[in-house]
């Protein structure tokens, strides 16, 4: 038997006595016996022990308790108290006729207290008296009160479940509770399926903006003639009608500008940005025939005194104006397609 055991066995033994009369106090003729007894005097770790104080001797009033002392090894619950009539004597007389000295009604022999209460300290745990007030009559008949207090019982506590007990019923085994949902989801494999989509998600819309990007491709445009291009731009300056409008000025500036691309354009000697009489001696030295250059200076000078002097014009030299053009651009598209030929 190790010590441990043997400790646990001398603590029962004593405790098995302490089960009868736990403490008795005898104050004599100074006050009443007191006596403290534990229910069970052993017990296990938070176990409810019942507590209870018993004062013996004859009073005149019921014992007044006091509330027990509160510590933190101990929890004390709900007391309850009363008390036990004892008995008269044999031959004691009662009533009218009674000797002086006798009392006359019998009166409580035994006041007693009960509290349950737990312990959560191991080993032996000291229980501190209760305190209480009292009333019995003395010698001269005169109620004499005083106050005292049980004697400190020991509580012995013990484990729920000693090592040495290997015969202990159990308790059945019970499933493990459900860990709650944000523990069972995989959360890897979700943030792993998320990155997948974000990705494939990038991908597809820089895909669909490269191919809304990239250019289709256009076959390249056949380039005109500067004679078709001359006619082109006549066209579009009779569709916009400005002489009918009175804006003259404004359409002898777009037929100057035509006539002068087509120039610049045929003639080598001709370049942009040259002004009436320089255009007209690079025509002549270009080698144009004297009536050409004169009608094409007679209509550059006009169209200048025009856009520059304001000077009066009418619709039907307008009219003439577009028809010398036209003529002329024709004229010269057509010797320079038979020279090629």
């Amino acid at each position: 038997m190790n010590p441990r055991a043997r400790r646990l066995v001398m603590a029962a033994a004593a405790a098995a006595w302490l089960l009868v009369v736990a403490a008795t106090s005898s104050s004599g003729a100074a006050g009443p016996q007191v006596r403290v007894i534990l229910r069970p005097a052993v017990a296990k770790l938070g176990e409810r022990v019942t507590y209870r104080v018993e004062v013996i001797g004859w009073t005149t009033q019921p014992v007044d308790w006091m509330a027990p002392d509160s510590s933190s090894q101990l929890t004390w619950g709900e007391p309850r108290h009363g008390s036990r009539q004892g008995q008269a004597p044999k031959g004691q007389r009662f009533g009218p006729g009674a000797r002086s000295g006798q009392v006359a009604q019998p009166t409580p022999d035994t006041a007693w207290i009960e509290v349950p209460l737990q312990a959560f300290q191991l080993g032996v745990v000291p229980i501190p008296g209760i305190g209480f007030r009292y009333e019995r009559l003395a010698r001269s008949s005169t109620p004499e009160s005083g106050m005292a207090h049980a004697p400190t019982a020991r509580l012995i506590v013990v484990p729920l479940l000693t090592a040495a007990d290997s015969n202990a019923t159990l308790r059945p085994m019970h499933g493990p509770l459900a860990a709650p949902w944000w523990e069972r989801v995989p959360w890897r494999w979700v943030t792993l399926g998320i990155v997948a989509l974000l990705l494939a998600w990038l991908a597809v819309r820089a895909w669909r903006r490269r191919r809304r990007v990239t250019p289709s491709a256009t076959p390249a445009a056949v380039p005109l003639s500067p004679a078709a291009q001359a006619l082109a731009a006549l066209a579009a300056l009779r569709a916009l009608d400005l002489p009918r409008q009175e804006r003259y000025a404004e359409h002898a500036f777009r037929l100057g500008q035509i006539l002068r691309r087509y120039l610049e354009a045929t003639v080598p000697a001709t370049h942009p940005g040259h002004t009436t009489p320089e255009l007209v001696r690079h025509l002549g030295e270009a080698g144009l025939s004297a009536g050409e250059v004169q009608r094409l200076a007679g209509l550059l000078r006009v169209w200048d005194r025009v856009k520059f002097a304001r000077e009066p014009f009418t619709f039907d030299e307008a009219q003439r104006a577009e028809e010398a053009v036209e003529s002329y651009v024709r004229r010269a598209a057509g010797r320079s397609s038979e020279e090629a030929a």
